[in-house]
């Protein structure tokens, strides 16, 4: 198995500190190529503790020492799982089994690691009274350990004293003064036992701590038990009170859509060439000439797509201009409010921006970045503004369903070369009074819808959509406006294809013997 991946730097610079050194100084002994590659000029075993530490820590990416390190931890791991399995097959219970192995295992100073990478999860508050114990075990052991030495040694002191002394007595060569020098030396001794004593207090006590500690746990474990209990039952009850809220909220919901779809309606000036004439003004007062071939038909297109319910989709170059003049014409202000699309923003973000931003409002970014069938609820909840849908590249919509043109107007205007400088309106601004309508889309079929239908079927339209188009084709200047700002453009700057070398109709109908009256205009713009 492999641990270092799953431990941090300080967990593993804590494994790379009590790995032995001589452990280490073995193995690159063992493996000199190896270790001249990270350490070239140098002999193993003249390198000091630290720097064996730093070393392992330094290189554990390399193979050859995260081997050495994965092996040392796999061992540790095996003892104290063998040590730890004999303590229990003695009768020791799983906590004091673990006070007579952690103690004396490399993961003593660090019991978090240990748990950590056997897979065992405890609360922070057993590990840390866990931790406590074994230290005062280790730090215990290590004074008992310390004090056997010492009393072997004072015994061993004692004992030479007494041969000294018997050989005293029958050399009788010792004098008073050395007498006297045995003497303070056994004084000494004597308060070193007497200290011993002292000590053998203190490991007692050290003692009734650690079963002290042992009951606090099991007292602590006692309350984490109740408080998971208890935890269960406040989830349990949140989870309840959680789906009600759901529910009611659901139930608001359908209530304030019901409420939106019965109460909103498409809005449209109560004169429309009152309307045309201040767009007219607008349009002039940012450069497009009054009496360019295009600009009656770019108002009337105008007039006809903005009242209709549903969103217009532009690309935002020219979407910014014309949002200005469009709402300084209608509501006497050029500032419209703009909601950019954000990763962060919810579909209930955007409703409440479309309900309080305004008659004129623009989506910008959302098309291609966002589910586009989630906007769908909301435009129809909001059918009495006038939505527009920028997009940077009308390449965008080219990877967006063909059916979402159903619900909503493409338009394309870049080839007005006034549409894409970003000027300032000075016209003076207009308010113009509007009433709700009810549309009527179907236009009795006939010959300039017929003729549309064909040229769309060349294009490739989807049949649904070409029908959509056609059910507004009152007559030839509908198709003509359909054409230079919507249909042409769509083919040429969205699908990428030449209309003139696509569409025999349309090259019959535009071309230089057609008789369509905007043929030349078509084909400065799309015909190149």
């Amino acid at each position: 198995m492999n641990y270092l991946p799953q431990l941090t730097e300080d967990e593993v610079r804590y494994v790379c500190s009590v790995i032995p050194t001589q452990d280490t100084i073995t193995y690159f002994q063992h493996n000199p190529k190896e270790f001249s590659k990270i350490r070239p000029g140098f002999r193993a075993n003249a390198i000091s503790k630290l720097n064996v530490s730093n070393l392992l820590f330094s290189y554990r990416n390399r193979g050859f020492i995260s081997f050495f390190i994965e092996n040392h931890i796999s061992d540790w791991l095996s003892q104290i799982k063998e040590h730890f399995n004999n303590c229990m097959e003695d009768g020791d219970s799983k906590e004091l089994a673990l006070f007579h192995t952690l103690p004396f295992c490399f993961f003593a100073d660090n019991i978090a690691l240990y748990f950590k990478l056997i897979n065992e999860e405890y609360s922070e508050e057993y590990i840390a009274t866990l931790s406590a114990a074994v230290k005062a075990i280790k730090e215990s052991n290590g004074k008992q350990e310390k004090l056997q030495e010492e009393l072997k040694a004072k015994e061993s002191d004692i004992k030479k004293l007494q041969a000294e002394y018997e050989l005293a007595k029958s050399g009788l060569e010792d004098t008073d003064i050395k007498l006297n020098e045995r003497s303070a030396e056994v004084k000494t001794l004597k308060r070193s036992i007497s200290d011993l004593e002292k000590l053998k207090t203190v490991v007692q006590n050290d003692e009734e701590i650690i079963a002290s500690l042992k009951a606090n746990i099991q007292e602590q474990e006692g309350t984490i038990q109740k408080l998971r209990v208890e935890l269960a039952d406040a989830r349990n009850s949140s989870k309840r009170l959680e789906e009600q809220i759901r529910a009611d909220l659901e139930k608001q919901q359908a209530a304030k859509t019901a409420k939106q779809q019965a109460a909103q309606k498409p809005k449209c000036p109560n004169d429309i060439e009152e309307f045309k004439d201040y767009l007219g003004y607008n349009l002039e007062n940012i450069g497009v000439p009054a009496d360019s071939e295009y600009c009656a038909l770019l108002k009337e297109h105008l007039s006809n797509i903005l009242f209709q319910g549903i969103p217009v989709v532009v690309n935002r170059n020219v979407g910014i201009t014309l949002m200005k003049c469009i709402a300084n014409a209608l509501i006497g202000q050029s500032n419209v409010k703009t909601l950019a699309y954000s990763k962060d923003h919810s579909v209930e973000n955007v409703d409440s921006f479309l309900a309080s931003g305004g008659r004129v409002v623009c989506l910008d970014n959302f098309i291609g970045n966002c589910n586009e069938t989630e906007l769908l609820p909301l435009f129809d909840n909001h059918r009495d503004k006038i939505i527009f849908l920028t997009v940077a590249y009308d390449r965008t919509i080219h990877y967006v369903s063909g059916e979402f043109l159903r619900y909503c107007q493409y338009l394309k205007l870049t080839r007005i070369r006034a549409m894409s400088a970003n000027v300032e309106i000075t016209e003076d601004p207009s308010t113009v009074e509007e009433v709700e309508v009810e549309l009527k889309w179907l236009s009795p079929d006939n010959r300039y819808s017929h003729l549309l239908r064909e040229m769309l079927g060349e294009f490739g339209y989807v049949q649904s959509l070409v029908e959509q188009k056609c059910a507004v084709i009152s007559g030839e200047q509908d198709l003509c406006r359909m054409l230079a700002f919507d249909v042409l453009p769509y083919c040429v700057d969205v699908l990428r294809i030449a209309p003139y070398n696509t569409s025999e109709r349309l090259l019959k109908y535009a071309g230089d013997a057609g008789r369509c009256p905007y043929k030349n205009l078509f084909k400065e713009w799309f015909a190149r």
